[in-house]
């Protein structure tokens, strides 16, 4: 693994979004040139016309978790072939409805990763560790004491 130093400046990066209501349970949002669209199912009274926040959040995981693993193994001198994540997630209703006192963001998180990276056995604990470590998204949800379960295979 290739060392760096560790700067002992803040390096702040500011990302920014800006949201539209459409009406019907649905917000376009904007992030740099990309639109989004937020909305929710049917049976919740959206027009189903998007993914709904959680799944976006689900997503954000998803994507950062597979970013963060390319950086870290490029400074293990590695390559990743393929990458493929699946995260299923429970959130109790009752907390976002108001009809309960439940925390209204996801009791439980669980990621599965199945990589094919070129870095030997005795090698890919630390290599998970360290990714899981760095991903913004990942430690954002278990600072929020979310039970968070990551399975990595490697292929």
């Amino acid at each position: 693994m290739t060392t760096t130093a560790i700067e002992t400046q803040p390096q702040i990066v500011t990302f920014n979004t800006v949201g539209t209501y459409r009406g019907n349970l649905r917000t376009d949002v904007t992030a740099r040139q990309f639109e989004i669209g937020v909305a929710e199912p049917e049976d919740l009274g959206g027009d189903d016309s998007a993914p709904n926040p959680m799944e976006l959040l689900l997503a954000g995981l998803d994507g950062c978790l597979a970013v963060v693993a390319d950086v870290v193994a490029a400074e293990y001198e590695a390559k990743i072939t393929s990458l493929s994540l699946v995260t299923n997630a429970d959130l109790d209703a009752r907390g976002f409805l108001g009809t309960a006192e439940v925390q209204p963001y996801f009791q439980a998180v669980r990621t599965e990763v199945d990589i094919e990276i070129d870095l030997p056995r005795e090698k890919f604990a630390e290599y998970t560790e360290t990714v899981l470590r760095r991903c913004p998204a990942a430690t954002l949800i278990l600072a929020a004491n979310v039970d968070f379960e990551i399975a990595w295979t490697q292929l």
